[in-house]
């Protein structure tokens, strides 16, 4: 069943792509380039590692825009109340006093915006892509969309990370 559903996956994702151009193209790889130097920046100014400011960002990202999700985590880092789920704070005070986080998507989000490409983010867009009716994947469907964004990312000459922009960019029109 695996293989079946993991080239259902790709083909549905890849219509959401279909037509692409290259100014797409430009934003997916550069988008996590530039989230991974919002997080530096960060860093340097609040005296955290890139790892803790990208688990910071990632355990505030359920639920949230990107621009609001920048705005929680700099609330956080500065040592500001931080507004948003009790499940995001907690997370996001795990993941600063040095531990991980173990949510599949939080984890593959914390590990790309640090700068390591190949894990896949798979979340609510994602699963829009792949054409199923839930928010949540189950840990099979995030495995198999995992794996076929990766086939997509090797066609395409990109990176895993940079093929899930992609199609996050194009099934929601926009980069933000």
């Amino acid at each position: 069943m695996g293989d079946v559903t993991v080239r259902k996956y790709d083909r549905r994702m890849s219509r959401v792509i279909d037509g692409y151009c290259r100014h797409d193209r430009r934003l997916a790889e550069s988008w996590y380039e530039e989230a991974e130097r919002w997080a530096r920046t960060r860093g340097n100014k609040y005296g955290a590692t890139l790892e803790q400011v990208a688990g910071v960002i990632a355990a505030f990202s359920p639920r949230v825009s990107w621009k609001r999700n920048l705005e929680l985590a700099d609330m956080f880092l500065a040592g500001d109340a931080t507004p948003g789920l009790r499940m995001s704070r907690e997370n996001a005070e795990k993941v600063y006093a040095g531990g991980t986080l173990t949510g599949p998507k939080t984890a593959a989000f914390a590990a790309n915006i640090a700068g390591d490409y190949d894990p896949v983010t798979v979340d609510v867009w994602m699963m829009r892509a792949a054409g199923l009716d839930t928010d949540r994947p189950t840990v099979v469907q995030y495995r198999e969309i995992s794996k076929a964004v990766r086939r997509m990312a090797r066609r395409h000459g990109m990176t895993p990370a940079a093929m899930q922009a992609l199609i996050w960019i194009k099934i929601r029109g926009k980069a933000e």
